[in-house]
């Protein structure tokens, strides 16, 4: 067997492995008040030509960790993550956030420069700032820096108008896990496809 090809597939053993740790890692944490079923069978993620196909499309670096999200359960998260808080589950969020929209606002608004001086005055479309989560009604929000080619998540807390660092994106997905909680069951075919479906591409 050629090695080029030896070493592709120990690649791919290992990128499957690390998929499965981290839908396993995700599993095994749940809110006892979170009614939602899961349903790990449906847990899909987008393919490394898709992955290519988002950055050319939004102009904005995938990679790490939020990368592993992606093509681990990007198109459909099997209900462990639901699009209440999880934004690249939610219709209309790559429109506003990976496309400029919020940076240009954020970056503009005299409301949030307690925010820009939080983070230095950084200019939010070079540093390809975006949002990903919101919890608590959206008021406790939680960002990172795409170009800056690392993993660390920030939250940002809109009522105490604080800004800190959180730790790193599996970091936040155990935490979600631990807090959300979930009324309905997503028993109805149409409420498990509307908060578990990448909306992506």
């Amino acid at each position: 067997m050629p090695w080029r090809f030896c070493r592709i597939v120990a690649q791919l053993t290992k990128h499957k492995q690390s998929m499965n740790n981290l839908i396993q890692m995700l599993l095994s944490i749940k809110n006892p008040a979170n009614h939602f079923i899961e349903r790990p069978e449906l847990i899909r993620g987008y393919t490394e030509d898709e992955i290519k196909q988002i950055e050319q499309k939004y102009n904005f670096p995938v990679h790490g960790q939020f990368k592993e999200l992606l093509m681990t359960m990007g198109k459909c998260s099997g209900g462990l993550l639901l699009s209440d808080d999880i934004y690249i589950y939610r219709e209309g969020y790559a429109n506003h956030h990976l496309d400029g929209y919020v940076r240009d606002s954020i970056q503009h608004d005299k409301d949030y420069e307690y925010f820009m001086q939080s983070i230095g005055n950084v200019n939010l479309t070079e540093k390809r700032f975006f949002i990903f989560a919101g919890i608590n009604e959206h008021i406790v929000q939680y960002f990172m820096f795409a170009s800056d080619g690392n993993d660390i998540v920030y939250e940002w807390d809109e009522n105490e108008e604080t800004v800190k660092e959180f730790g790193t994106l599996f970091d936040f997905l155990k935490y979600y896990r631990k807090i959300t909680t979930s009324q309905i069951t997503g028993e109805e075919n149409n409420d498990f496809k509307e908060l578990t479906t990448g909306k992506l591409l």
